[in-house]
């Protein structure tokens, strides 16, 4: 059984792997837009659809915003994920390397959190956004909601729990460094 410190870097490794694969889906991601929407040789654009619940409308020539708008509609999410866990992984790094008391742990873990707490709710509204915009263009005889609706319904609630939990986190480690810190100057 892993000891405390020692779990650190067992997790570290684990968030380290994570963030490779995000890393790489992502690369394969911005290749494949950026085929999708021919800016590679040898590739011609394709048609950009939406679902209006009740069809599919696609279009075979879509100006640029629409393009946009399409990749709005997944790339938000894709970039917050790879940010949280190089955050993340940041963090773990430190405390594994440094102790749980190091002076730079909590502010790590309170980078994490803020980005949590912000990027979850905005990286969800963009793709709204997005898709509402995209929606509009293609299929405007299309009963759709406004992008507020299809934010709310979508709203990301985890992320604000996992940030409000880490800002809490960060804030007791910041006290524990500082009562390492006193504790260190007494003896």
């Amino acid at each position: 059984m892993p000891t405390k410190r020692g779990l650190l870097p067992v997790l570290a490794a684990v968030i380290r792997i994570l963030t490779w694969l995000a890393g790489l889906t992502a690369l394969v991601a911005v290749i494949a837009a950026a085929g999708e929407f021919g800016w590679l040789p040898t590739t011609t654009a394709g048609p950009t659809c939406v679902d209006t619940g009740a069809r599919l409308a696609c279009t075979d020539h879509p100006s640029l915003i629409q393009r946009l708008a399409d990749a709005g509609d997944q790339l938000p999410s894709l970039l917050f994920s790879l940010g949280a866990l190089w955050l993340l992984l940041r963090f773990l790094r430190t405390a594994a390397q440094d102790g749980p008391y190091a002076g730079a742990v909590p502010g790590r873990l309170a980078a994490f959190g803020w980005f949590t707490l912000i990027g979850g709710p905005v990286s969800s509204a963009l793709e709204a956004l997005a898709r509402t915009s995209l929606l509009g263009s293609l299929a405007p005889d299309a009963a759709t909601s406004n992008w507020i609706d299809r934010w709310l319904s979508n709203f990301p609630d985890w992320s604000v729990v996992a940030g409000v939990a880490a800002l809490t986190f960060a804030h007791i480690l910041r006290i524990g460094v500082g009562m390492r810190e006193d504790l260190e100057g007494t003896v």
